[in-house]
């Protein structure tokens, strides 16, 4: 056994030998992380002094062009992880000796994590820890919230806010622990799901038939009435809508292409990968669009299709006011929060799966990642298609619809 550098000292019953550790120097694995997503992450280990072993960690560094660019960024972290490594004095502490508070982590690493977000998701957050989160654990080191924390500041808000925002809540709870649990930060969550996981109460979003579509076109300003309409025949969402570009329609094929949201004023990404879509168009529809824009002062490639005189997208604010007047002069009872541009998306889903029987079909033309969602949230069966249900089942058992009713009762008796 090689025992150069090693010391040796006296216990009360044995006598043992303490090895000098070398000292390390590491440059960290530096990846792209998911691949193609232009996202860099850095991996590399590190000593726990306290508990003499060796810990794996991954940090996100950010969005980089290269490898060379992201490894830059790394050195920084790399020389203050070695140096960590090296010296106990300089260490970070162990998690019994972490004194971060949740507003610290918060600003530091959730910012960090919260990053990958779509703007608007960003916006809710922030805006949710701001009204909510911060004022009850702001100040309150990250180790010292328990369970019963969690459950009397749910318990407090079960009454004041609506089920939607708990479960916003609870999920933001969750993963921002969780988080710090992969940070070494707590040595357990006090988010439990037995126990905190807001009651899922299922509520129909209402849906909009032809009839009434047609009849909210009719009310709706003449210059307006395109754009509503492209809404319901397409089931786009409002931003994706408000995003359109002349280059993002070809008359050709009659298509249209989503690229683009908009959100406060500016194009981001869609919402996920299968919300960047083509989708076909009506003949009736893409000639529409054709005259609109020879109409148009702003036809140019770049321009907005649907565009202020100004040439700047259409201002929400008030697309959405004119949205609300035709419905009222269409005679549309309205209720706040679920009669906006998003209940053509609905009413889409639920059109189309009643002409078409296709839940695959619904999920393309809306773009959702899942067919989950579209099954459970945006078809909506009228009472029509599940008779029809019941009179298939019955063909097939009974047999023949024609058969008489003391038939089909011999059959069952």
């Amino acid at each position: 056994m090689n025992r150069v550098g090693a010391q040796t000292e006296r216990g009360p019953q044995q006598r043992r030998l303490v090895m000098a550790r070398k000292k390390s120097y590491q440059r960290g694995n530096v990846q792209e992380h998911p691949k193609g997503s232009g996202v860099w992450t850095l991996r590399y280990r590190e000593f726990d002094h306290a508990a003499r072993r060796w810990i794996t960690r991954r940090e996100r560094l950010g969005e980089f062009k290269n490898k060379k660019a992201a490894r830059q960024a790394a050195e920084p972290i790399m020389s203050r992880v070695n140096e960590r490594n090296n010296s106990p004095e300089t260490a970070r502490p162990s998690k019994a000796d972490s004194g971060i508070t949740f507003k610290q982590f918060m600003e530091s690493r959730w910012k960090t994590y919260a990053v990958k977000h779509q703007p608007s998701t960003s916006y809710c957050y922030g805006s949710f820890f701001k009204k909510h989160l911060l004022p009850r654990f702001g100040d309150m080191r990250l180790r010292d919230i328990t369970p019963g924390d969690i459950s009397e500041f749910l318990e407090g808000l079960r009454k004041k806010c609506s089920a939607s925002t708990l479960h916003v809540l609870y999920a933001m709870l969750k993963v921002f622990f969780n988080l710090a649990l992969e940070y070494d930060l707590i040595d357990r969550s006090p988010v439990r799901p037995k126990l905190h996981r807001p009651k899922t109460v299922k509520v129909d979003k209402p849906t909009l038939g032809a009839a009434q579509i047609r009849a909210i076109l009719e009310a709706m300003p003449e210059g307006d009435r395109l754009f509503v309409l492209l809404i319901a025949v397409t089931g786009m969402r409002f931003g994706e809508a408000l995003a359109l570009r002349w280059i993002d329609f070809n008359f050709a094929q009659s298509e249209i292409r989503v690229n683009h949201t908009l959100y406060r004023g500016g194009l981001k990404q869609p919402k996920s990968a299968s919300s960047r879509r083509s989708i076909r168009l009506a003949s009736s529809v893409r000639d529409l669009l054709a005259a609109h824009r020879e109409r148009s002062d702003f036809k140019a490639r770049e321009d907005f299709i649907f565009a202020r005189p100004n040439g700047r997208a259409l201002s929400e604010a008030t697309i959405r006011e004119h949205l609300y007047e035709a419905m009222n002069r269409a005679g549309i009872s309205r209720v706040n929060g679920k009669h906006g541009f998003h209940i053509f998306r609905h009413s889409a889903g639920t059109l189309l799966y009643s002409r078409s029987r296709d839940l695959k079909l619904v999920q393309g033309v809306l773009g959702h990642s899942g067919i989950s969602i579209t099954s459970d949230i945006y078809v909506h069966l009228e009472d029509g298609v599940k008779a029809e249900g019941t009179e298939m089942l019955a063909e097939e058992i009974l047999g023949n619809c024609d058969q008489t009713v003391t038939q089909a009762s011999e059959m069952v008796s």
